[in-house]
């Protein structure tokens, strides 16, 4: 029934793709500020600023260097003094969502786009896609954070396999059965100025793009998602650092649905918030059910069939290949079954983490993955 539902789920989107995707990006060129907070991004910080400045739809951007003890400040201030539309704010140390607040001071457009340090904007990444669902009415939309393999090493690879397919198919069925999408991820949103001057942005929680979102959606701001604006932030290169960027995100979305429980009652809340958390209960239901009657049985054999059905096998190659089509790797598709990588430290980190998250709503500090200059380069 779960693999009936995502590829009814795959097919439903699809349909509706082919009908918008003659859609035309905006002609409003030079309409847009960009916000960058940077909390010691001295690795990546350059690159990843002159692909902002460099592109049409772009008039400012705001840089935010959030209490930095690397090189970061004085590597802002050089790129400032030779280009005159890159704005250098400094400040103490406050959490993104303050560093975030303090830049939008600067912004003199009617929309900011919101971005990370790590993340490269390409300069045909799809702003004007983004511009054009503002014009339509929208007061804030999100495109796709996929994954940046320039230079990156194996797990980044794993991680790529599902991640851009995947988050354009949820996401837009999200909105389209909820109203809105889960979430507009920090690392690519666009918002009108006078709506995110107005509802801000908080450190409350370390999801502060989740926390956004869920507020504009309990505000009844109209909240939309944009495939056609793609961006490629860095992945972790390590196990460690990828259970602790898990752990933040679920420990997160687990503090924001104590915040807006209120919401869980809405069409929003039953079909965009409540979905993620729900498969994990019975991904793991499932899973401990099928490992315990094999275990039980002795037959310690099919234990790599239940971890690797033949469907699923099928659905991570094809899945496998609409990425590879899109980063130009084409060992992406053997490599889309070991994605289940991914899947299994999620129901981890919920089982360790995120159910105290949700019952307590504490969350822990929050980690700071490591930056890679190739990366961005």
């Amino acid at each position: 029934m779960k693999t009936f539902l995502f590829i009814s789920m795959c097919l439903f989107v699809g349909a509706w793709l082919l009908v918008t995707i003659r859609r035309k990006p905006s002609g409003n060129l030079r309409s847009i500020d960009v916000i960058v907070p940077a909390f010691n991004e001295h690795a990546c910080l350059a690159k990843a600023l002159q692909n902002l400045y460099f592109n049409p739809y772009v008039n400012n951007v705001i840089c935010v260097n959030d209490g930095s003890t690397d090189g970061t400040g004085a590597a802002l201030d050089r790129m400032a003094k030779v280009n005159p539309r890159l704005i250098a704010v400094h400040q103490a140390n406050t959490g993104k969502g303050g560093a975030l607040m303090h830049g939008l001071k600067y912004v003199t457009t009617e929309t900011v786009f919101l971005t990370d340090a790590d993340t490269h904007v390409p300069r045909n990444a799809g702003l004007g896609h983004l511009l054009a669902e503002i014009e339509r009415g929208a007061d804030a939309v999100g495109g796709i954070p996929s994954s940046n393999l320039n230079g990156a090493g194996f797990l980044p690879f794993i991680r790529a396999t599902v991640k851009f397919p995947m988050i354009v198919v949820r996401r837009q069925f999200q909105q389209l059965l909820g109203g809105a999408p889960f979430i507009i991820s920090g690392a690519c949103g666009l918002f009108r100025a006078d709506v995110l001057r107005e509802v801000g942005l908080s450190d409350r929680t370390n999801v502060e793009d989740l926390d956004l979102s869920w507020t504009l959606v309990a505000r009844g701001y109209r909240i939309r998602q944009n495939a056609r604006c793609v961006v490629y932030p860095q992945e972790c290169n390590s196990l460690a650092e990828d259970w602790l960027r898990w752990r933040r995100w679920i420990v997160g979305y687990a503090a924001c649905m104590r915040l807006h429980w209120r919401l869980i009652f809405t069409r929003f809340g039953l079909f965009s918030m409540l979905p993620m958390f729900a498969l994990v209960l019975i991904g793991v239901g499932a899973y401990g059910l099928s490992f315990a009657r094999a275990g039980l049985a002795g037959q310690w054999q099919l234990m790599p069939m239940i971890l690797f059905p033949l469907l699923w096998l099928g659905i991570a190659m094809v899945l496998g290949a609409i990425s590879a089509l899109h980063h130009g790797y084409l060992r992406l598709i053997p490599m889309a079954p070991l994605a289940i990588l991914y899947v299994g430290i999620s129901y981890a980190v919920w089982m360790v983490h995120g159910l105290k998250g949700l019952i307590t709503g504490n969350e822990p500090a929050r980690d700071k993955p490591t930056r890679y200059a190739h990366v961005v380069a």
